[in-house]
């Protein structure tokens, strides 16, 4: 009692300091929360209901751009500006894509959305016939999110770049590495055909490198390859 009766003012400060932390934390959570509920509900309110025909008109990247900006900081308000760069791109601007694409990047390196917005912006130096920026820009999603699922998606790209300039080996060995991948994902169908088609062009190739498909089965595929973007979740 006596330590207390010496110390009750210094007790009294402690509490009053403790409260004051406790109750900023809860308003600030509070208000974070609710900001991005509110950021949730304008990205959903894009997304119109399909019409009497069954078709549904998606939002502008205009659209996107304003709830990225109404809600910056937020999740849904990066998402709003990933997808408005993929709206972009779609759109045929490959310039006004890249910017939006690296913005997300710079604001969170190693974000969820890293690696689909460094995919964006490699695929954006592609389209706009900057070959040597976008070889420069897959591989480095090659080498800095080797573990997303995006990786593999690069590589196929790499390699299409690569069969462009005759670097056909280099081409070969990025095929393989996406259908040696554990697990096995999306890409690694796109990486067979794109396997078959070059040893057709080049057998010489096939030497040390994985048995051909077309040896264990005949299959005959012809489609043209293309690099583009991963798509937002949405």
């Amino acid at each position: 009692m006596a330590w207390f009766e010496t110390n009750q003012r210094q007790l009294l400060y402690a509490g009053v300091a403790a409260l004051a932390v406790w109750l900023a934390a809860f308003t600030y959570n509070h208000f974070r929360k609710n900001a991005e509920a509110q950021a949730n509900a304008a990205l959903a309110a894009l997304h119109k209901p399909a019409d009497r025909n069954g078709k549904q008109t998606p939002p502008t990247a205009a659209e996107y751009l304003k709830v990225a900006e109404q809600h910056a900081g937020t999740p849904a308000g990066d998402r709003a500006l990933l997808f408005a760069a993929d709206r972009l791109f779609i759109e045929g601007k490959p310039a006004e894509a890249r910017a939006r694409f690296e913005k997300v990047l710079a604001a969170k390196p190693t974000g969820a959305f890293a690696a689909i917005a460094a995919i964006g912006i490699a695929a954006c130096h592609e389209a706009a016939g900057e070959a040597d920026k976008a070889l420069a820009a897959y591989e480095q999603v090659v080498t800095l999110h080797a573990s997303t699922p995006e990786v593999n998606q690069a590589r196929l790209a790499l390699g299409l770049l690569n069969e462009q300039k005759g670097r056909n080996d280099q081409a070969l060995r990025l095929y393989d590495e996406v259908l040696r991948a554990k697990p096995v994902t999306v890409w690694r169908m796109e990486a067979e055909m794109r396997r078959e088609q070059l040893l057709r062009r080049h057998p010489q190739l096939a030497v040390g490198g994985l048995p051909s498909a077309a040896a264990a089965a005949s299959t005959t595929v012809t489609a043209p390859a293309t690099n583009a973007p991963a798509p937002a979740k949405k």
